[in-house]
This record gives structure tokens, sequence and C-alpha cells, in this order.
């Protein structure tokens, strides 16, 4: 079959240590040399620029200077704060901290591999200091930043829209209950594992405490709910909230916090530059092997080849995730949402799932191959700012993983969760 090819030429090169980017194209290029000999080969150039030759694609840019700003503009140690105050005092205080610190640091930044940098280099160092293992605490990192994309503002989530045609605000919304339901998940296991070894608590809660940390991050926090409240108003379009994030974020670091200096800007520019490139140079790419995928009818075949098993909603839906948990172990999520969107989102929206909920389901089952090896990068992100060896953590990581596997499954079956709160505003 033609994917097969095209995957498995992929991973191969991948594999062989070659850069995402090249292993994208070099499959492309095998495919259209076994199935298209005679195309001309100027189409890829050309398909690549016009996949990254979109308006909302520049929403991208935005969101990662915003979070690259606020965290030079110390907007980090207020949330940890906040977090502190909020869950400090429930046994396994760090723990909690550490889960709920990568709730709000999503709402901020929207990227996962930044909230377990922030997270695991403050937190993360913390809780070994308190007597937590080093392999726990890198794994609680790495599990909870899963988070980042799927309680806005997503990167991912913006792709998927801009492939899809759909709200972006839509499913910004559509992220905020599975996001917080995973939080809360990864805290129960924590409250568990916190009885069996006897964790610490922290300090008795404070609604002083409380309200101190409130005010000092009030400010902070205002960022996500200026740009979800605009978006939802129809002030702004999404692009427009990312422009208006790296304003914002400018100004309290500069002149309010007064904790953001002219060499910590031009760093995050840097930064944020380096970030948008590798992201948009894969979104090119992708496009490429998109652009095979739909000219190849690859989605009619695995759609015939799914409908032959079963035509029954819930069982393709189940081979859906599947495949994609599969596919997460090898593939980074960005690549895959553009590569396979596609090829499921069709299928799905055939049996009547809305095109929304799909793309949550879709995110966050790409998103927990960032923490499943061979490739989970935030595991081993984790393990490095921690300062332990990558094994430990991912022993420890696996029934987090589980846990947000069962989280994905009550998404996938309990539409309402995903979707009640989108449907409150839009039609």
């Amino acid at each position: 079959m033609t994917v097969l090819l095209l995957i498995g030429v992929m991973l191969l090169l991948a594999f062989l240590g070659i850069p995402l980017v090249f292993a994208l194209l070099g499959a492309a290029l095998t495919t259209i040399w076994v199935y298209r000999p005679g195309l001309p080969l100027e189409i890829v150039p050309q398909f690549f620029v016009s996949g990254v030759n979109h308006y909302a694609l520049l929403a991208v840019a935005f969101f990662f200077l915003a979070g690259e700003l606020m965290n030079a503009g110390g907007i980090t140690q207020r949330i940890i704060n906040l977090a502190q105050a909020m869950v400090g005092h429930i046994r396994g205080n760090l723990a909690h901290v550490n889960v709920a610190t990568s709730m709000m640091f999503a709402a901020v930044s929207g990227s996962a591999a930044a909230g377990a940098a922030v997270v695991g280099s403050v937190l993360g160092k913390s809780m070994v200091e308190k007597g937590y293992t080093p392999q726990f605490s890198g794994a609680i990192t790495a599990a909870s930043s899963v988070v980042g994309p799927i309680i806005p503002p997503s990167i991912p989530m913006i792709i998927f829209a801009v492939l899809t045609e759909q709200s972006v605000g839509k499913l910004f919304l559509a992220g905020l209950v599975p996001g917080i339901l995973i939080g809360l998940a990864l805290m129960g296991y924590c409250y568990y594992l916190a009885i069996r070894h006897n964790y610490e608590r922290g300090e008795d809660f404070s609604w002083r405490r409380l309200v101190v940390a409130t005010r000092e991050s009030a400010i902070a926090l205002l960022a996500p709910l200026i740009i979800l409240g605009g978006i939802l108003g129809g002030v702004f379009t999404a692009t427009e909230a990312g422009a208006i994030a790296v304003g914002y974020s400018f100004i309290v670091g500069m002149f309010v916090l007064k904790e953001l200096d002219w060499p910590g800007f031009f760093r995050s520019l840097t930064r944020a530059a380096i970030g948008t490139a590798t992201v948009l140079v894969v979104v090119g790419a992708s496009a490429v092997v998109a652009w095979i995928i739909a000219d190849l009818q690859i989605a009619r075949q695995v759609s015939s080849l799914m409908f032959a098993i079963s035509e029954e909603p819930w069982v393709v839906l189940l081979m859906i995730n599947i495949f994609l948990l599969i596919v997460g172990l090898f593939l980074d999520a960005l690549p895959a949402i553009i590569i396979l969107t596609p090829i499921f989102a069709p299928i799905a929206m055939s049996m009547g799932v809305d095109p929304t909920h799909f793309g949550v389901i879709m995110i966050v089952n790409l998103l927990i191959g960032l923490c499943t090896p061979p490739v989970g990068i935030l595991l081993y992100l984790s393990a490095s700012v921690i300062g332990t060896k990558p094994e430990g953590v991912i022993r420890e990581a696996v029934p987090m993983v589980f846990i947000l596997i069962s989280v994905l499954l009550v998404i996938t079956y309990v539409p309402a969760i995903v979707m009640t709160i989108p449907n409150l505003f839009y039609d």
C-alpha cells in the first residue's frame, strides 16, 4: 500500500538520524519516484511554499514570541507562587504544584517543550531536594507538560484549524475541559503516590496567601483571558490575538513588572525565531506529503480498509486512536497532524463526528507521543533538565501514560466533555 511506503521511508530516514524535515521530503520524493515517475520535481518546492503561505500561521510566530516574553518577563515565578498557594497544602504538595503550574503555564505559552523546560528547571530540582526521586520528578514534569498545547493558546490547534477550515476559537475552547481533566487525573495519581509513600504536606492552606498570589499573578493570567475574550467576542482573529499577546507581554514585562530588559527581549526574539522556523519548515515539508496523500487517494484506501473491518463508529474511532498512538511513538505531533488529518478527518466526519471534537481527539492522542519512547521528547528534555537518566524517567512515566490514554478514551466517547463549552459560543 502507498501509505506503507510513505511512512516506512519516513521512519527509516528518521531512525538514521536525518532531520525530520528532510525525512519528510525524502519520503515524499521516494513516493513520487515510485508512483508518479513522470511528475516534474518543481512541484515539490511549490507545495512546500504554499504549505506555509497561510495568514493564520502568523499566529504561530506571535504565540511563540509571546510565550518567550512572558517567561523572560518574570511571569513564570508568579504562576508558580499561585500554584503553591492553591494546591501546596495537599499531601505530595510539590507534585501537585508541578501539575498546576504546567496547566497555568499552558495558558501562557501553549508549548509542551517550553513548559517542561521551565517547570523542570524550577520545580523539578526543588522536588528532588525535598526527597522525591529524580525519576518521578522528571516523569510528572513530562506528563503534565502535555497539557501545554491542549489548554489554549495552542499551535497544533491552529495547524488543525488551517487544514480543516475550522474555527480556531472553537478549537481553543474545546481544549479547555480535556486539558483540565488531564491535570486533575495526574494530580489524583500524585495524591495516591503521596499516601502510599507518605510524602510531606506543605504549609496549611491560607486564604491570605492565595489572595496575595492571585493579585501578583493576575496581570500574567490576564493574557489568556484577553486572547480568548477577544476571539470569542469577534474583536480580533486568532492571528491578531497573537500579535496583541506579544504587545501585552512586552509592556507587562518591560514597564509593569520591570523584569524584562533589552538583552532579554532580543534573546526572546532569537528563540522565538528559531522555534517558529523549526515549526514552519516541518509544516512546509508535511504539506508536500499531505498533497501526495490527496493525489494518490490514500485517504480513500485507508477509509475502505477501516470500513471493511467495521462500520461501527466506536470501533472506527478506536482503530484511529490505536493507529495514532503507534504513530506518536515515532513521529512528532505537528507533522503527524498535517500528514494524517487529510486521511482521518474525512473518515470521522463521514460518521457524524464533529470536526472540532475530532481535532481535540487527534491532538491529545498525538501529544501523548511526546511522553512515549523512542521519540518522547518531553521525557528526554525533563531528564536532561533535572539531571537524571532517561531510562528511569521512562519507567516512572508508564502509569502516567496509561492515565493520559484513559482520559483520551473518555473524551473520545463522551463528546459533551469536549463540545459543551464551544457550543455555548458557536452554533
